[in-house]
């Protein structure tokens, strides 16, 4: 389509559609939607789908701006057929799920309007920006890449906390916050001309598509293994590439993680170049051979040094049978938080003193906790 042949449309279009002339519009293709995974353009703006031809193509789009909108998003859809265009509003996104046919030489101009206000990433930013700003907020402002460590730690635990629970409303809530703390510390490097958000998009675009040449370009891989292997591989080459210093296969695990996860990550990193057993029985057997030697240690330090081994040990077994150790534990722990709780629950509605109870007593309430689960 020419500019010439689009301009008569579009003029039709913003008439029929009442569309305001001091509103950004996006203009899409319907090319670059078919096929695509995700929806092209900023959704806070309207946007403006052209040279539906098919069936296909339509549902196509429905099915991609469906990920984006919800169902009684309200659209706007024009049918140019020969010299002549009709105009269907107060539609619903919801309202063309299943599609309609289209007759030959028909060509539908769909228009969908700007999604409420706050709900697209360029907005977001601006409100970080703005919190940021001189006119912002003190408390926003004053924060520094060290001032929020402790804030993104805890936003990622709150967010694990939530898929622990597959609470979908928290998780939404919290994968927010976590969203804000990124957003937070690109805003605060961009204006030291450090780098900014867009940078952060792209560097992670990039690095995607340069590691999944079996998706993104012709190298073929099979299956999960072959990928991790080329996986490193491929950033070997990105080091030897940029110059920079060659690392052990070890040295990109952070040794800020938590110490089962990080233990679960030096594991899975060896063995990907082959340093694991070929069966889990040897696994088994080495956790029975650490426990062996807890019980024989002598010395507080051997004691503490043999228990170590024990829970490698134990990682190891966890990720032979393909379960995250740290998740497992945190299961556990909460686990007992719950059955403890029911114990001081039942303490202080029959007057006892924790203190006071036997093991027996509490045993009685952690057992009836247990059957409860």
């Amino acid at each position: 389509m020419t500019m010439d042949t689009m301009l008569e449309p579009l003029s039709h279009i913003y008439n029929s559609c009442l569309l305001p002339l001091d509103k950004p519009l996006s203009i899409i293709p319907v090319q670059k939607m078919v096929g695509a995974h995700h929806t092209l353009h900023n959704p806070a703006h309207g946007v403006l789908i052209t040279g539906i031809k098919t069936k296909d193509e339509l549902t196509n789009v429905i099915s991609l701006l469906a990920k984006t909108y919800p169902g009684d998003q309200p659209v706007c859809l024009n049918t140019c057929f020969s010299d002549s265009m009709t105009t269907e509003q107060n539609l619903k996104l919801g309202d063309l799920t299943d599609g309609r046919s289209l007759k030959n030489g028909q060509t539908l101009y769909l228009y969908v309007a700007p999604r409420e206000k706050g709900a697209s990433f360029e907005e977001f930013q601006e409100i970080i920006a703005h919190l940021r700003a001189p006119e912002g907020c003190p408390w926003d402002r004053e924060q520094t890449h060290l001032s929020l460590r402790n804030n993104l730690l805890e936003e990622a635990y709150e967010t694990l906390e939530a898929i622990d629970h597959t609470d979908m409303a928290a998780m939404r809530e919290e994968f927010g916050d976590l969203l804000l703390q990124i957003v937070l510390h690109a805003q605060i490097a961009s204006e030291a001309d450090e780098f900014s958000m867009e940078d952060v998009i792209a560097g992670i675009a990039q690095k995607l598509i340069r590691r999944h040449p079996h998706v993104f370009g012709e190298t073929e891989v099979a299956g999960v293994k072959n990928v991790l292997v080329n996986w490193e591989k491929l950033k070997q080459q990105e080091r030897a590439d940029n110059g920079t210093p060659e690392k052990g296969l070890l040295d990109g695990v952070p040794v800020g993680l938590p110490s089962l996860t990080q233990a679960q990550s030096l594991q899975d990193r060896a063995a990907r170049v082959g340093f694991d057993w070929a069966s889990i029985e040897p696994v088994w057997d080495k956790v029975l051979e650490e426990l062996d030697e807890v019980k024989k240690a002598a010395t507080p330090t051997e004691i503490a040094k043999e228990l170590g081994d024990l829970l490698f040990a134990v990682v190891n077994l966890s990720r032979w049978f393909k379960v995250d150790a740290e998740s497992a534990l945190r299961g556990t722990n909460q686990k007992f938080r719950r059955r403890f709780k029911h114990i001081e629950k039942n303490a202080r509605s029959t007057g006892k003193d924790l203190h006071s109870m036997s093991l027996d007593e509490m045993d009685v309430y952690w057992n009836e906790a247990k059957g409860m689960e």
